[in-house]
C-alpha cells in the first residue's frame, strides 16, 4: 500500500478547508490526513498540523484522528513528537471532551528526556488545563499519579512548580476550579511519600480558600490531614517514621494557625488519643517525643470542650510523673533533666490544672514537685554564676557570645518551671493562676516545612486557661508564610532541529494498551529515551467524563 505523500495532504486539507458545513462529503479527505501520521517525517509534521485543526469536525473518525497522534508523540524524530506536542492543545479547542485523554498524555511524556521536548509539553499542557480546567485536573490526579513512579514524580513536580505560576488565572475562573483543584490533592494525601505530603501541604496552604481568615475552611483542612495519617478507628504506630513524621509537618505548618484563633482541638485530641499514651509515646525517638510535646503545650492553652481536657488530664499526669524522679535520699544528686522539655510537660500540667485542680494532688505528684523546685533553684544559681562569668569576660569572642546567649535562654526556662511549680504547690483555694511567659515563642524551627517568622518579641505573656494575650506585656505579633517552590525557566524549543532518517523509526508491540508498569520506553537514539503511551488509563479510570469508544483492531 503506497504511503501518503505531501501533495496529498495538502490538497485533503484544501478539500476541507472549502467544504463549508459539508464535511460529510470530504470525510474521505480527513481520512487521507490521518494516514499522513504513518508517511514520511514531512507528511508526519503536516499530519500532526492538520489533524487537531478539523478534529470537531469529523467524530466518527475521532478515534483514528487520536490513535495518529498519539503514535505520532511516540515517533523516533524530535521534529515530529515537538509539532504534534506543540498542536495537541487544539483537538481539546475543537473538542473538549478529550481533555482528559489528552491531558494524560502529555504528562506521560514529561518523562521524555531532551529539554526542549519537556519545555514544548510542559506549554501544551498549561494550555490543555486553561482550556478545560476540572477535567484536565481530574485526569493529572486520577490517571496520572497512578502510573509509574517517574510519571508521577514528573507530575506532581509539574503541579507544584510549573502550575504555580498561573494557578491564580485559573482559579479566578470560579471557586469550584480551586475547590476541585484542592479536594483532588486532599484524596493524593493518605498514599503519599513524606516528600510528597510536604509538597501537597505547600500546595494546599497556598490557596486562597486556606488564608487565615477563612477559619472554617482551615478547620475542614485540619480534620482532612489528620484522617490521611489515621482515621478515628485506626491506630497510629509509632515506629511508623513515615506517618509520625507527617503528623510533626502538620504540627509545625498549623501551629501559626492556631495562634491566630483557628481551633486546635481535633489535631489535639489526635495527639492526645494516638500519641501521648505511654505505650506508644515510648517508642518514639527522643526529638520525636521532644516536637510532641511543644506541640502539646502550644496546642493546650487554646480553648477546648470540657471532654478532650479531661481525656487528656490523667495522660498529662503520667507524663509528668515518668519525667520527673521523686526527690531522693541524696539532695546533692540532681537528676539530668531536658528543662526545655520538662517546661512544656509543667506548663501543659499547669494548664490543664486551672480547670481540674485535682490532677495535681497526690504523693507521687508533691515529692516530684518539691525535687523539681530545688533542682529549679540550683540550677539558676549556677546560671547566674556562669553569666556573671561570661559578661566579665574580655574580650567577648563569637563563643562567648554565643554561651551568653544559651545561658540567657535557659535562665528564662527554669524560672519558668520554677515560677510554675511555686504555684501548684499551693493549695487548691490559694493558687492563682497568672499568664506565664512560654520561653519557646521566640524559637524558630528548622524543619524546612515550618513557616518563617518574623520574631520580633522574645517572649509572649499568655494565659494558660485560654490563650489570651498579656495586655501588658509588649508583643509584636509573628507573621507567618509559606513559601512555595521558585518556578523554572521553560527553555524554548528549537525552530530548526534536523529531521531524523524515517528508516530509523521503530515499529511499536501490537500490545498498545500496555500499562506505564511495563516496558513502556523505547530507545531513541541521539534524541534519547521516548515515552510509549498508556492509551487506555484516561479511558479506565474516568468514568464520569466522556470517553471515546474502544480503538478497533489495527
Amino acid at each position: 500500500m503506497a504511503k501518503t505523500t505531501v501533495e496529498e495532504i495538502y490538497k485533503a486539507y484544501e478539500e476541507i478547508d472549502k467544504a463549508g458545513s459539508n464535511f460529510e462529503q470530504v470525510k474521505k479527505s480527513y481520512e487521507i490526513v490521518i494516514s499522513g501520521a504513518h508517511g514520511e517525517s514531512n507528511c508526519k509534521r503536516l499530519a500532526a498540523q492538520f489533524i487537531p485543526r478539523f478534529f470537531g469536525k469529523f467524530p466518527d473518525l475521532n478515534e483514528a484522528a487520536i490513535d495518529a497522534l498519539f503514535d505520532l508523540c511516540e515517533d523516533t524524530d524530535l521534529n515530529v513528537r515537538l509539532t504534534v506536542i506543540k498542536y495537541l492543545p487544539n483537538v481539546v479547542k475543537e473538542s473538549d471532551k478529550v481533555a482528559v485523554r489528552i491531558a494524560d498524555a502529555l504528562v506521560q511524556l514529561l518523562q521524555n528526556e531532551t529539554s526542549q521536548e519537556i519545555a514544548a509539553v510542559k506549554k501544551a499542557l498549561e494550555q490543555v488545563i486553561r482550556l478545560s480546567p476540572r477535567d484536565s485536573i481530574v485526569a493529572i490526579f486520577q490517571q496520572s499519579l497512578k502510573g509509574s513512579t517517574e510519571v508521577r514524580n514528573r507530575t506532581i513536580n509539574f503541579l507544584s512548580n510549573d502550575l504555580n505560576r498561573f494557578k491564580n488565572d485559573l482559579f479566578e475562573k470560579g471557586d469550584d476550579v480551586e475547590a476541585c483543584f484542592a479536594n483532588e490533592v486532599k484524596k493524593a494525601l493518605r498514599d503519599s511519600t513524606l516528600s510528597e505530603f510536604e509538597t501537597f501541604l505547600k500546595m494546599l496552604l497556598s490557596l486562597k480558600m486556606y488564608q487565615l481568615e477563612k477559619k472554617e475552611n482551615l478547620k475542614e483542612l485540619i480534620n482532612v490531614l489528620i484522617e490521611s495519617i489515621a482515621t478515628e478507628s485506626e491506630d497510629l504506630d509509632p515506629t511508623n517514621y513515615v506517618k509520625v513524621q507527617k503528623f510533626i509537618l502538620c504540627g509545625k505548618t498549623l501551629m501559626p494557625c492556631f495562634e491566630k484563633g483557628v481551633k486546635s482541638t481535633p489535631f489535639l485530641a489526635f495527639l492526645v488519643n494516638k500519641v501521648l499514651p505511654k505505650d506508644k509515646f515510648n517508642r518514639l525517638q527522643e526529638k520525636q517525643q521532644k516536637s510532641m510535646l511543644r506541640f502539646l503545650a502550644d496546642c493546650i492553652s487554646g480553648k477546648h470542650t470540657e471532654a478532650t481536657i479531661k481525656s487528656a488530664a490523667p495522660i498529662i499526669k503520667e507524663l509528668f510523673i515518668s519525667e520527673i524522679p521523686p526527690a531522693g535520699d541524696d539532695v546533692e544528686v540532681e537528676p539530668k533533666l531536658d528543662l526545655p522539655r520538662v517546661e512544656y510537660i509543667v506548663f501543659t500540667l499547669y494548664c490543664i490544672a486551672s480547670k481540674i485542680p485535682e490532677i495535681v494532688e497526690g504523693e507521687d505528684v508533691s515529692l516530684r514537685f518539691k525535687n523539681l523546685y530545688v533542682v529549679s533553684h540550683k540550677c539558676i544559681a549556677r546560671i547566674k554564676q556562669g553569666l556573671k562569668d561570661l559578661q566579665n569576660r574580655e574580650p567577648k569572642d563569637q563563643e562567648t557570645l554565643e554561651k551568653i546567649k544559651k545561658a540567657e535562654s535557659g535562665q528564662i526556662v527554669t524560672n519558668n518551671i520554677l515560677n510554675m511549680i511555686k504555684e501548684l504547690m499551693k493549695p487548691a483555694k490559694a493558687r492563682h493562676f497568672t499568664k506565664v511567659q512560654h520561653s519557646w515563642q521566640s524559637l524558630t524551627s528548622n524543619t524546612p516545612l515550618a513557616p518563617q517568622t518574623s520574631a520580633k518579641r522574645t517572649a509572649e505573656s499568655v494565659s494558660p486557661v485560654d490563650g489570651t494575650p498579656n495586655k501588658k506585656s509588649r508583643t509584636t505579633e509573628e507573621k507567618s508564610t509559606i513559601k512555595l517552590p521558585q518556578k523554572s525557566a521553560v527553555p524554548k524549543p528549537p525552530q530548526n532541529a534536523l529531521p531524523r532518517n524515517n528508516q530509523n523509526r521503530q515499529t511499536f508491540s501490537n500490545t498498545r494498551n500496555s500499562g506505564l508498569s511495563n516496558n513502556n520506553f523505547r530507545n531513541g537514539g541521539s534524541n534519547g529515551r521516548i515515552s510509549k503511551l498508556n492509551r487506555n488509563s484516561a479511558k479506565n479510570n474516568h468514568q464520569t467524563l466522556y470517553v471515546p469508544p474502544p480503538r478497533r483492531g489495527m
